[in-house]
């Protein structure tokens, strides 16, 4: 119940961020199936009237849900933050946590006090000046 055990619970068990970029990504992926399937519900009355066996209007529906929907998203997005990490091990900086590693594209000021941070409780903060 330390500050030094908060911190370590911290690390080994980080807590779930929640990124804005995901969530629009999955409202995109949901957006695009819904054009999918509107427009696999409007071409499906003339595939009829051709005269399509089953397999085919089955195959023409799962084609075009799989154009419409890009499926290699999540991936993408995965193989993005694999790269960064590569990238910032050989710089010597280890990342815990994955997707913590969009969050460092927006950090802007990074401060540092080691001075008792770990022994003593509470926070205290003191005026810096000139530091821009």
């Amino acid at each position: 119940m330390t500050t030094k055990g908060a911190l370590v619970r911290d690390i080994l068990y980080p807590k779930e961020t929640k990124f804005k970029f995901y969530q629009d990504s999955l409202i995109f992926v949901a957006a695009m199936a819904g054009v999918a399937v509107v427009g696999f519900l409007a071409t499906l009355p003339q595939l009829i009237k051709l005269g399509l066996p089953t397999d085919d209007l089955v195959d023409k529906s799962l084609d075009l849900i799989t154009i419409t929907v890009p499926p290699a998203l999540p991936a993408a997005m995965s193989v993005g933050v694999a790269f960064a990490i590569q990238r910032l091990k050989r710089s010597q900086i280890f990342c815990i946590s994955p997707p913590r590693v969009n969050i460092c594209g927006m950090i802007q000021i990074m401060v540092f006090d080691k001075t008792g941070t770990l022994t003593e409780d509470g926070l205290q903060i003191l005026g810096l000046r000139g530091i821009k």
